[in-house]
């Protein structure tokens, strides 16, 4: 796990990072008086909360509210680009939860250019003029909703801590349900209760994050469906392209 001194906050409203990091896993971070936006030039990032894993391909930015403790790894170096907004800033997204930003080109280059910004600048024009249309577009961007909510009961994280450390284990949910000393419907209720989705679903929803993770790294897409438990390449882009509404391929050639 990788540990990296936190941003320097001044007074400024919205302020930048600009920062590379090696493959691995980061500490957790936290910042209780600035929401943030994360995204990666290159690459792709897993971000966790209490709430739910998120997977970020370079097309793609999440939007954490100030207080949210997350990490976030990567299997490749990246390069991350974080824009602070300050609690109280005029213009600020009104989002209680994680958000993921389908990121257009224009959005793309004001986060860049707002990921310069320094910590105080006072009431600069230029850079509060760049912050302010930041945030103007951020809130006329798609949502992406697909991501993994976390159970709560230790029975179903002990499930999904099984699923998660083995993608491509097909046993069924009453095979794994014996693993975790619960029966068939009481693991289906508990994750119906934490998740909001039956056992099923939210394996299948896992798989897909994986997914992500292993495309977004380069891997085929062959290697990828026999990684989280397809028999063939076939069967796999077809579960795909029903969830995403297109190819691996045309998901990641998105701009």
């Amino acid at each position: 796990m990788h540990t990296f001194p936190p941003p320097e906050f001044g007074d400024a409203p919205i302020q930048g990072l600009e920062r590379e990091y090696p493959p691995g896993v980061e500490a957790v971070h936290v910042h209780d008086h600035h929401s943030q936006v994360m995204y990666a030039v290159n690459g792709s990032m897993t971000v966790e909360t209490s709430e739910g894993i998120w997977v970020l391909p370079p097309h793609r930015a999440l939007w954490i509210p100030a207080g949210i403790a997350h990490t976030f790894k990567h299997t490749r170096a990246i390069s991350l680009r974080t824009v602070y907004v300050k609690n109280g800033t005029v213009g600020i997204p009104n989002w209680q939860r994680c958000s993921v930003l389908n990121v257009s080109a224009l959005v793309r280059e004001l986060i860049l250019a707002c990921a310069q910004l320094p910590g105080t600048y006072g009431n600069a024009d230029r850079e509060t003029r760049l912050g302010m249309v930041l945030l103007d577009h951020l809130t006329l961007l798609e949502q992406d909703a697909f991501y993994l909510p976390e159970p709560v009961d230790k029975r179903a994280v002990r499930a999904a801590n099984m699923v998660k450390t083995c993608p491509n284990d097909t046993r069924s949910l009453r095979d794994i349900a014996y693993e975790v000393g619960a029966s068939a419907r009481t693991l289906e209720r508990l994750f119906s209760a934490d998740t909001g989705m039956g056992f099923g679903a939210w394996r299948l929803r896992l798989r897909l994050m994986i997914a992500l993770e292993y495309l977004a790294a380069g891997e085929s897409v062959t290697c990828t469906a026999a990684a989280v438990g397809y028999e063939n390449a076939s069967s796999f882009i077809a579960v795909f392209r029903s969830v995403f509404g297109c190819s691996p391929a045309k998901y990641f050639a998105k701009d």
